[in-house]
């Protein structure tokens, strides 16, 4: 029999592996970042507008 099918499934698992990489490299390098900055911008506003209306400023 030729072994074909197993050589397909091995470089096709290394290309499956390299592209985990690279997905889990721009998720750590650029999306969690960017999700963080997003989120602190999000509660700097909540803080300001809290104080704009409800608490007043700090003393």
């Amino acid at each position: 029999m030729d072994n074909k099918p197993d050589d397909f499934s091995s470089e096709a698992a290394i290309v499956g592996s390299q592209r985990d990489w690279r997905n889990f490299l721009l998720l750590a390098l650029v999306g969690l970042p960017a999700l963080m900055g997003v989120l602190l911008v999000v509660y700097g506003f909540l803080v300001w507008f809290s104080q704009l209306l409800v608490f007043g400023p700090p003393s």
